[in-house]
């Protein structure tokens, strides 16, 4: 078996998106609908599920909040443990 390492913030930017984007279709929010409850522009909520930028901590509790679920929620697949089809996968 081969490890691969894989720095936290890559990882982190490569989960993190994808963990906005569901919940907020979870809730039937546009990203414009969150922006504007978070009183936000569209394009920053667009750049947090494209993985361009992260959210700081306080936007991220205020983006919880608005998603209906806990700040962890987002982040659970970055701190949990990759699954099997994950780790076994060849390196990119």
């Amino acid at each position: 078996m081969t490890l691969q390492f894989t720095p936290r913030h890559s990882r982190l930017k490569a989960k993190f998106p994808n963990a906005i984007r569901r919940y907020r279709v979870q809730r039937g929010l546009s990203q414009e609908r969150l922006g504007k409850a978070l009183g936000l522009d569209r394009s920053l909520v667009s750049r947090w599920e494209r993985g361009l930028k992260l959210p700081s901590v306080p936007w991220l509790f205020k983006m919880a909040r608005e998603l209906g679920t806990m700040p962890e929620a987002l982040y659970h697949d970055f701190f949990s443990p990759p699954r099997d089809d994950e780790a076994n996968s060849p390196a990119a």
